[in-house]
């Protein structure tokens, strides 16, 4: 069975974080590990606290799994703090030659709006943990912080990430306007369009997590980058027609095997 893992925050709430990146994981036959960064108190609500572990205990849970569970992709959500991310960059610098796949989500803010990366770590994650990234998948919101500027074509945006090291990038359109929710992913080689009619549902916890993850599994599984691409995005929109419906703010959905349905896959187009 192969094998990924997750690096990233817990979530008491389960919609999200390291539990639901172990299901979306299993949803893709692949074994899921877990490292995990943070603790986080929270609901469907939002957060109210989160306490980073330390330095040390994360660089212990991934010399553990290291030796025993190696991965075929890993995928970081949450990293919090610029020490933890500096473990990170340690860690894969000494990896052999031939590394694992590394797909980040630069979680910079929770559903509810609560902010998850301090700020002395962004220079750390942009520009020592980026040159190993394989794939960065950021919302528009994160988009704009991590350039330091705003939007002005999702294509241009594109290409000055890849200017900071990352190998390719899946930029989310959840947050734009419009009936349809457009992705836009390139290696600076090769692009496409995934278009998707909106899905209005309050059950919309975790949908990073789950992109992401959905990605990872498939890249552990064999799929190349952008096949991995289109099947998370596929597997996105089953779990948003799928709310758990529990709890009073962004709930959980329900996390079912992959079913690959022509209804949930999104148009794609070459860019």
């Amino acid at each position: 069975m192969p094998i990924a893992w997750t690096i990233a925050g817990s979530d008491s709430g389960g919609g999200a974080g390291i539990q639901a990146d172990l299901k979306v994981m299993n949803a893709f036959g692949v074994h899921g590990c877990s490292a995990i960064t943070a603790l986080t108190a929270q609901n469907t609500q939002g957060v109210t606290s989160c306490e980073p572990v330390t330095a040390s205990m994360l660089r212990s849970q991934l010399d553990t799994l290291l030796t025993d569970l190696p991965p075929a992709a890993v995928k970081t959500g949450m990293l919090g703090s610029g020490e933890i991310c500096r473990v990170l960059v340690d860690f894969f610098d000494a990896l052999p030659e031939v590394k694992p796949p590394l797909i980040c989500d630069p979680v910079l803010k929770s559903t509810s709006g609560t902010r998850l990366l301090e700020t002395d770590a962004l220079q750390e994650l942009t520009g020592n943990l980026f040159p190993h990234v394989t794939l960065l998948t950021p919302n528009l919101p994160e988009v704009e912080v991590l350039l330091g500027r705003t939007v002005d074509t999702i294509e241009d945006a594109a290409k000055r990430l890849l200017e900071t090291g990352i190998q390719s990038v899946l930029i989310k359109g959840g947050h734009s306007d419009g009936n349809l929710c457009r992705d836009y992913w390139t290696d600076g080689a090769d692009a496409i369009w995934l278009s998707s009619p909106r899905i209005e549902t309050s059950a919309s916890h975790g949908t990073g997590c789950i992109l992401s993850s959905a990605i990872a599994a498939g890249i552990a599984g064999g799929r190349s980058m952008k096949h991995a691409v289109i099947d998370a995005k596929t597997y996105l929109n089953q779990c948003l027609k799928q709310p758990a419906g529990i709890g009073r703010g962004h709930g959980p959905m329900a996390f079912t095997p992959f079913r690959n349905a022509e209804a949930d896959r999104p148009d794609v187009v070459s860019a």
